[in-house]
């Protein structure tokens, strides 16, 4: 009487078939999720520029500011925000709105030559992620 040890081909090939299959399924499901975790990245660091913006209003009267030098240093830890497609430090967009993946525009909205508001745009993988108005 033979015995046979191991698998057959047939065996293996139906193995990795279904293995095939399985990351045919998981793997676009794992890239949608890494776009939507930068994108949540976008609107965390869009979030840093809007309370930096918010804390130079409490403190010049009300008036809002869209030049780096006033909002920087009022970033978390005085640093510039990440850009999460890139991985590297960026200073958003200011006066113009964001036009490329990672990044954070923020424009004022002058009356009577004060700025007494802004509008912070932010974009995602492919597109205009989200826009936000404040303002007096």
């Amino acid at each position: 009487m033979r015995h046979h040890d191991g698998f057959s081909l047939i065996e293996l090939m139906l193995v990795v078939v279904i293995i095939g299959i399985l990351a045919a399924i998981a793997i676009p499901n794992y890239v949608a999720m890494q776009a939507r975790a930068k994108e949540a990245a976008v609107m965390e660091a869009a979030h840093a520029v809007q309370m930096a913006a918010e804390d130079f209003a409490v403190s010049n009267e009300g008036l809002y500011s869209d030049q780096a030098a006033d909002l920087i240093p009022l970033f978390p830890g005085g640093i510039l925000v990440e850009n999460a497609f890139t991985n590297t430090p960026t200073e958003p967009q200011f006066g113009a709105a964001a036009t490329t993946p990672g990044q954070v525009g923020i424009v004022g909205q002058v009356h009577a030559g004060a700025v007494i508001g802004y509008t912070m745009t932010g974009w995602g993988k492919d597109a205009l992620l989200f826009t936000r108005t404040n303002g007096n």
